[in-house]
């Protein structure tokens, strides 16, 4: 019984481009990382508060503009955020304000160096319109980034790149020290 077996060897093809691109790749975020390490973001030049009172209202502004609810539905939903109706204004005990209006959404938004919003405001605005604009506004005036959790992971995957990259260097060099000490 002395049959030979075949063995089926199958080959994988190596993308030979890899390590190149895989450098770039690497390369690339390295100088994300020194962009974002050196602070250079825009930042906003408000001369008074009044000021960033305009530039607070008009990231507010693009929040319901990117969003596509009308003013109307966002006053809507506001009042449904924070669970606010006139029978419960009313009480004694004030178990909330009274219901936000459209007409003092629009004082804040066209108005907003004498009718500033609300900074409560920004939690329910930021959770409607799905949008964090009104909070990118207030940090890059920092010269910060608010970054969502989809960018926070692109940039777990660069630094584990980079750990790769890194780890295939040492492993090269281990390769060396072991054939020159043959």
């Amino acid at each position: 019984m002395s049959k030979k077996q075949s063995k089926k060897v199958t080959q994988m093809e190596f993308d030979w481009d890899f390590p190149s691109k895989l450098e770039k790749v690497v390369r690339d975020r390295k100088r994300i990382g020194d962009i974002v390490a050196a602070g250079s973001f825009r930042q906003t030049q408000a001369e008074n508060e009044f000021d960033l009172c305009v530039v607070l209202a008009a990231g507010v502004k693009k929040a319901i503009s990117l969003s596509g609810l009308s003013r109307d539905q966002v006053v809507d939903e506001i009042n449904k955020y924070f669970g606010r109706n006139h029978d419960d204004a009313s009480k004694d005990a004030g178990i909330c304000r009274k219901p936000l209006t459209i007409h003092m959404l629009n004082n804040y938004l066209s108005k907003p160096a004498h009718y500033p919003i609300p900074a409560y405001y920004l939690f329910a605005i930021h959770h409607i319109t799905k949008s964090l604009e009104p909070g990118r506004v207030m940090v890059e005036a920092e010269g910060a980034k608010v970054a969502t959790g989809a960018e926070i992971r692109q940039m777990a995957l660069g630094k584990l790149e980079e750990h790769i990259v890194e780890i295939n260097k040492l492993k090269k060099e281990i390769k060396c020290q072991r054939q020159e000490a043959r």
